[in-house]
């Protein structure tokens, strides 16, 4: 073998003081935006059936019958159900409680929906 045109591996660059202070200032913004998200309050859910788009106070319990499957809301979280689908992956979803999160049941074209007030209006306070 001919080893004359293998080039050197150059050492990398120790760890450095500046490499830190720009890990932890990512790892921070990181922190905040999660910490931002979380807070959302969230007001309204939204169903969309192949019939119809539905809204309801997610502050009110009740349970919603639709065709397929049961959509519960209680103390302000949301789980499907009774769904008659073979995967139940909407079951398996579990509990949501959050602006943003959504359960989906593709096989029948249902979709539930947590929605929350003006993200950045509601951080501000206004």
């Amino acid at each position: 073998m001919n080893f004359e045109n293998v080039k050197k591996v150059k050492r990398s660059k120790p760890f450095t003081v500046v490499d830190a202070v720009i890990v932890a200032v990512l790892i921070a913004a990181i922190a905040v935006a999660f910490w931002a998200t979380t807070r959302i309050p969230s007001d309204v859910v939204t169903i969309t059936t192949p019939d119809g788009k539905y809204e309801y106070d997610i502050n009110i319990d009740r349970a919603i019958e639709l065709e397929h499957l049961t959509v519960h809301i209680q103390n302000g979280a949301v789980w499907v159900e009774g769904a008659d689908c073979g995967d139940k992956t909407c079951e398996r979803t579990g509990r949501i409680n959050r602006a943003g999160q959504s359960i989906v049941c593709l096989p029948n074209g249902i979709s539930v929906v947590i929605g929350g007030s003006g993200d950045l209006q509601w951080e501000l306070g206004r």
